[in-house]
């Protein structure tokens, strides 16, 4: 490692034991690594790709520094490009020059200029898990200190990440990254036991998309899939720090909301159907007059709050449900809040 990179490290490191030690959604958590390592290395860009659950492909789970790129569709099968050798080897590509390297594999998809390369293993307790990987827009960007310096952080920082994965993977839709019905059945009456046991009120929110069968006519379903994967993320960036998003089923979601009464979850109510609505949705792959087609959605969403200490979570999701089916039969993109 050279002195600069040495007297960064310390700082970069506890920062990234923090940043582990924290309540961050994964997601977050990995994209914080990223741009560390970019100011470590002096890179353009950062991602981080990680095994999925059949240990067949790669996916990438989060970067800092890419520019437009989808990154929900982004993957590579073990063997293939560079990320895909470098987890199936366990050994280092450091690239100075990819137009000369056959293992790399230009993305038809990708904006962000790529001339040299440097891909490391994550390895936890024994097994390759993922990747990382520093790019830069200039040929020889990379040396052995680099390698160094990164094959230390991968090495300081694998098996957490390891740990996080395996979590979120037993907990999480992998399509939107929202928690999944398995982790509600165990969340929600933790919630409300702790709301009885505080005096605090808890609601939940059911959410679903309006007319979200249109989507799938017109652009089939894996434009559908695009659609569903950012209409979670703009819920996520509206609820409120403590709150939790579940895909529920299909394109429902259900939000659980700890400390809220009926009027602060209709206010939450309101500030996700305003985040959806309030842009369209670019859809990859697809064009328009103008370029890619984009799709304007709406959600209505139903409110409940729990009543009393009997209520069982599956009437408390009921009332959250017919408050939804008011919100659609009063003419949709609305929040309607139970009795």
């Amino acid at each position: 490692m050279t002195p600069d990179q040495l007297a960064r490290l310390p700082a970069a490191l506890f920062e990234i034991g923090k940043l582990i030690g924290s309540e961050l959604d994964p997601g977050q958590l990995l994209a914080r690594i990223s741009e560390l390592v970019c100011t470590l290395l002096d890179a353009d860009a950062c991602s981080v790709m990680l095994l999925d659950a059949e240990r067949t492909r790669l996916l990438a789970k989060a970067a800092h520094g890419l520019r437009a790129e989808r990154m929900h569709k982004l993957s590579f099968a073990v063997g293939e490009g560079v990320a895909g050798w470098v987890v199936a080897s366990g050994e280092v590509a450091l690239i100075d020059d990819v137009s000369r390297d056959p293992r790399f594999v230009t993305l038809t998809e990708t904006k962000t200029p790529i001339a040299s390369l440097l891909c490391v293993p994550l390895i936890a307790r024994g097994e390759k898990v993922g990747v990382i990987t520093a790019t830069s827009g200039r040929t020889g960007a990379f040396g052995p200190s680099d390698t160094e310096l990164l094959r230390f952080v991968a090495a300081t920082i694998a098996l957490d990440i390891e740990n996080v994965r395996l979590h979120r993977v037993a907990t999480t839709d992998p399509l939107t990254g929202a928690y999944n019905r398995e982790f509600l059945s165990a969340r929600l009456p933790a919630e409300i036991a702790a709301a009885i046991d505080r005096a605090q009120p808890l609601a939940v929110a059911m959410i679903d998309c309006d007319h979200f069968k249109t989507v799938n006519d017109r652009f089939g379903h894996d434009a559908g899939d695009e659609v569903l994967a950012e209409i979670a993320r703009r819920l996520r960036g509206a609820i409120r720090g403590g709150d939790v998003l579940i895909r529920y089923g299909g394109e429902e979601f259900l939000a659980v909301l700890p400390r809220a009464d009926a009027e602060r979850g209709w206010e939450v109510g309101e500030r996700m159907r305003a985040r959806v609505a309030e842009t369209p949705v670019d859809l990859a792959g697809t064009s328009g007059a103008d370029g890619p087609a984009s799709i304007e959605m709406r959600v209505s969403i139903g409110i409940a709050q729990l009543r009393d200490g009997s209520e069982l979570p599956a009437e408390l999701i009921r009332r959250a449900d017919n408050a939804l089916y008011a919100a659609k039969a009063r003419g949709r993109n609305r929040v309607e809040v139970a009795p």
